[in-house]
């Protein structure tokens, strides 16, 4: 079936073919017909990747009046990149239609300048709920005029604590919209907000995770060693050095600290997570996409919304809490009929982890046989920095700075010494590169961390 026989506009088929698409997926297939033909609310229970987007996109884009300048359709997202991601496709799919303006607001930006622009003709806005809480209150814009409401990802706005929110938008909007939910899974909270706000004879299309899993994905699993795992990846990324992909961990701290180890490696790796400004996340992406950094390491709701093409691999350093993450993680790789290696690393004990994914999800691992190659002995080297007991620091503090700024294991670190303005300790001879690539242009207690491996010129205070 094509999008045609859906009922879509050829001047939005001829955009869609112009971004290579040309068959409708099976969340499109049902849910196209129904947003066009049909008055009832929507709840569509699907995966990330399997074309959510364009589902509630088309049809809501063929039913806008672009002669009246009112906001007429509302989209809800849980981050700034999936808002920006949903906008851009609005842009897209638009594009030999009459003017069909789409605006994403979200935090992290001038609340100023999106009022601006708001001032302008806007048919759909899409945004994060507390952005949008913050124009409604400033009655920035207005919803009288509202046909559509969508809450996309909405377990994922559940997980990040927008209920609230949410709850304030949907009594805020008139009761005869059509309002649309797509999610993952079904929580609780989703459950309630389907109990709350949606009319009783609400229309449920399911894609399940295991009709949904990409045939192109190839899943693997590597066991690695205790105390070896990174060694581990450092030699899977060797045999992938000039391909792209997105490593995943579980929490901020362990992103951040993994992107700080692979420091000076032969992959370029930088992370996404929750404690990064959003002027550092744009910085962060924009390296991913144009191709400078090939790794990103990101937790998954960090990851939400992040929409880069042509990814080779997925790597699960730590394995996700629900078989439906581990189905969010791989979809980003093999699309667009490409093909991809979702790979995760786990101990002989997780391996059990491993039978229930493939249980769950219908999918069948491999064991990959890569190992790290042995290292060559060498000598401990000393490394001296221009800080000490003036500057606040001690033996465990000094060590536990090295370990959060610098990504070194808190047992590789031997035989501080802290002085009055200077420290010096033992690190093994590998690990020289990461700490002085992590630790550029530094500063502490006012002062610019320098570093020397020679004894005479750090008395000297030469560094």
């Amino acid at each position: 079936m094509t999008f045609a026989d859906l009922g879509i506009h050829e001047n939005i088929i001829q955009a869609l073919e112009e971004n290579r698409i040309s068959e409708p997926t099976a969340i499109q297939l049902q849910a196209i017909p129904h947003i066009l033909q049909n008055k009832k609310d929507l709840v569509a229970v699907a995966q990330t990747g399997t074309g959510k987007t364009a589902a509630f996109c088309l049809p809501i884009l063929q039913t806008i009046d672009p002669k009246f300048a009112g906001i007429q359709a509302l989209v809800l997202v849980p981050t700034r990149e999936l808002g920006q991601q949903v906008a851009r496709e609005f842009f897209l799919f638009s594009k030999h239609l009459s003017r069909v303006f789409a605006e994403a607001v979200y935090g992290g930006a001038p609340i100023e300048d999106q009022i601006l622009k708001l001032k302008r003709p806007t048919h759909v806005v899409v945004a994060t709920p507390g952005r949008l809480i913050d124009l409604l209150e400033r009655k920035a814009l207005s919803l009288e005029h509202l046909k559509y409401l969508v809450l996309d990802e909405a377990d994922e706005m559940m997980n990040m604590g927008f209920k609230t929110e949410i709850d304030t938008v949907l009594k805020s909007c008139n009761k005869d919209i059509i309002k649309m939910l797509f999610t993952a899974t079904m929580p609780t909270d989703v459950k309630q907000i389907i109990h709350d706000y949606l009319r009783p004879d609400f229309v449920e299309i399911r894609i399940n995770a295991e009709e949904f899993i990409n045939k192109k994905i190839e899943h693997q699993y590597l066991i690695y060693q205790q105390g070896e795992k990174l060694e581990y990846l450092k030699a899977f990324l060797s045999e992938h050095r000039h391909q792209r992909g997105i490593a995943f961990c579980r929490t901020k701290v362990a992103a951040k600290r993994l992107a700080k180890q692979l420091a000076g490696f032969e992959v370029t790796a930088d992370a996404l997570h929750g404690n990064l400004n959003q002027e550092m996340r744009d910085k962060v992406m924009r390296g991913f996409k144009n191709g400078r950094i090939n790794l990103l390491v990101a937790t998954d709701i960090a990851a939400r919304g992040i929409d880069v093409k042509e990814l080779d691999y997925i790597i699960h350093y730590h394995l996700p809490e629900k078989s439906e993450q581990y189905t969010h993680r791989s979809g980003r790789t093999a699309r667009a009929g490409k093909s991809g290696v979702s790979i995760c690393l786990v101990k002989d004990e997780e391996l059990e982890d491993i039978k229930t994914l493939q249980s769950d999800l219908n999918i069948q691992f491999t064991q990959t046989d890569i190992r790290p190659k042995p290292e060559q002995p060498s000598a401990p080297v000393t490394l001296y920095m221009n800080i000490g007991f003036s500057q606040g620091f001690t033996k465990g503090n000094l060590r536990e700075f090295l370990v959060e700024e610098a990504g070194l294991d808190m047992d590789k670190i031997q035989n501080i010494v802290v002085e009055d303005n200077r420290s010096y300790f033992d690190i093994p001879q590998k690990y020289e590169n990461q700490i002085l690539l992590n630790l550029k242009g530094y500063k502490l207690a006012h002062r610019n961390l320098k570093f020397s491996l020679d004894e005479a010129k750090s008395k000297r205070n030469i560094y």
